[in-house]
C-alpha cells in the first residue's frame, strides 16, 4: 500500500501490479446504489482533452472591453464595498451576459468545468482584480459562499508559499492528491502560474464511481461506511468530522452519488485502518488515470463542479520567486440548477451558502482577503 498521501511514480506501479492479481470478494453494489452512472460527466481526460469547444471560452475583444468597463463602473459606484458585488452590478451587455449564463449548464450537465481565457491580470490592481473575477463569475453562477470554517472569509489563496511546519506533509492543494471541496462550484483566478510544472488536474467522480463498481466493489462498500476523519485544526476552529465519503441523496435525479473524499485524513490517522488506505489509493490512482490536465496560464478563470469532479494539481518549480504561482479560490452556486445534498451536508452548507441570498446579494458580514498574508490558508475548510 502507498506511504504517503502523496503518491509517487513508484506507488502508482505497485498499484496496478497488485489489481492484476487480487481476488475479487464481494460481487454487489452497496444497497440503494447504481451499478452504472451514465452522464455528460461521466468521461476520461483523454475522450474530452480534444474537445476543446465544451469546456474553454476564448474571450474576444469587446467582451475583454466590456469587462473593464464594468470593473471601472463599479469601483466609482461601490468603491472599496465589494459585498455589493452581484450580476447586476457588474454590468455587462445583455448578450455577453447570457453567454455567460449559459456556462453553467455546462457545468451542471456539460463536462463539469469551463476555463475563461483571455484576460489580464497585470492591468489590473489587487481589488480591481476581485471586482474583475466575482463580477465575471456571478454572470454564471450568482451565488457565492464562503471559503473559511466561520462562514465568513469569501477568498482563499494558493500560493508557492508554505508555512515551514506544513512543508514536510503539505495540504491536498500543495500536491497530486485528487480530492474534493465542500462546494457546489469552485473557482480559481490564475493570477500567475508557476514558471515549471503545477498543473491543475481534474478527474470525473463518476467515472471512478463506474471502475470501483466494475473491479473494486470492496472499496465501494467501505466508502459508503460512516467515518471519523480528522481536520489537523484545533478543535475550536474545526473538530473531527463524522461522514459517508460515498452517499446517495435521495429524491434526486440530478446527482446519482454524492462522493466527498481527501486522502489527507485518512492517511494522516495515527491509527490507519487497512481498508481505509485500500480505498484511498483505489480512488487516487483510477481518478489519477483518468485525468485531463488543464492547459490554463496567468489570467484564466476555471470553474468545476466540485460535487462531480475531484481535482489535485501537480508538484511546482517557482523559481525562487516568493508567490509566483498564485491562485485565488472562491466557492459558487447556481440556485436554478443546484442539485440537493443529503442532511449530513445541511450544516457547512448552510455556512458556506444559505445565510446569502439566491441572487448574490450576501445577507451576512463578509471578509475579503485581496492580497495574500502567511497563515490565511490556515483558516480555510477542510479539502474532502
Amino acid at each position: 500500500m502507498c506511504s504517503s498521501y502523496i503518491p509517487s511514480k513508484l506507488d502508482t506501479e505497485l498499484f496496478w501490479d497488485r489489481e492484476r492479481t487480487r481476488e475479487r470478494s464481494i460481487s454487489e453494489v452497496p444497497p440503494g446504489f447504481p451499478d452504472i452512472i451514465q452522464s455528460p460527466l461521466v468521461w476520461k481526460g483523454s475522450d474530452i482533452h480534444p474537445k476543446v469547444r465544451e469546456w474553454k471560452v476564448d474571450l474576444c475583444g469587446d467582451e475583454i472591453t466590456a469587462i473593464d468597463a464594468a470593473v471601472f463602473a463599479f469601483e466609482k459606484k461601490y468603491g472599496e464595498n465589494l459585498a455589493e458585488l452581484t450580476s447586476s452590478t457588474f454590468e455587462l451587455p445583455t448578450e455577453f451576459s447570457q453567454r455567460l449564463r449559459k456556462l453553467s449548464d455546462q457545468l451542471y450537465r456539460g463536462v463539469g468545468f469551463q476555463i475563461i481565457h483571455g484576460l489580464d491580470p497585470t492591468k489590473y490592481t489587487p481589488r480591481q482584480k476581485m471586482i474583475m473575477y466575482v463580477g465575471v463569475t456571478a454572470h454564471v453562477c450568482p451565488q457565492r459562499g464562503s471559503v473559511d470554517v466561520a462562514g465568513k472569509g469569501v477568498v482563499g489563496k494558493l500560493t508557492g508559499c508554505l508555512p515551514r511546519r506544513l512543508r514536510a506533509k503539505p495540504p491536498p492543494s500543495f500536491s497530486n492528491s485528487f480530492h474534493t471541496d465542500n462546494c457546489a462550484i469552485m473557482a480559481f483566478y490564475y493570477l500567475d502560474v508557476a514558471p515549471l510544472s503545477g498543473w491543475t488536474l481534474l478527474s470525473s467522480i463518476w467515472q471512478t464511481y463506474n471502475e470501483l463498481a466494475a473491479s473494486k466493489l470492496e472499496v465501494l462498500h467501505t466508502l459508503a461506511e460512516p467515518w471519523v476523519l480528522d481536520t489537523f485544526k484545533p478543535l475550536s476552529i474545526q473538530p473531527p468530522r463524522h461522514v459517508r465519503p460515498l452517499q446517495r441523496v435521495v429524491g434526486s435525479d440530478k446527482i446519482p452519488v454524492l462522493f466527498r473524499f481527501s486522502r489527507y485524513p485518512v492517511t494522516g490517522f495515527q491509527r490507519e485502518r487497512s481498508a481505509d488506505r485500500d480505498a484511498a489509493d483505489a480512488v487516487q490512482f483510477i481518478a489519477a488515470r483518468n485525468a485531463i490536465t488543464l492547459p490554463v496560464i496567468a489570467g484564466d478563470v476555471l470553474l468545476v463542479n466540485d460535487m462531480a469532479l475531484f481535482h489535485a494539481r501537480e508538484g511546482f518549480h517557482d523559481g525562487g520567486v516568493p508567490l509566483k504561482r498564485h491562485l485565488v479560490k472562491m466557492y459558487f452556486r447556481d440556485p436554478e440548477q443546484g442539485w440537493a445534498i443529503p442532511p449530513s451536508m445541511e450544516r457547512e452548507w448552510k455556512t458556506a451558502y444559505l445565510s446569502g441570498s439566491d441572487d448574490g446579494r450576501v445577507k451576512k458580514e463578509e471578509i475579503w482577503e485581496c492580497t495574500y498574508w502567511p497563515g490565511l490558508e490556515e483558516l480555510s475548510m477542510l479539502n474532502g
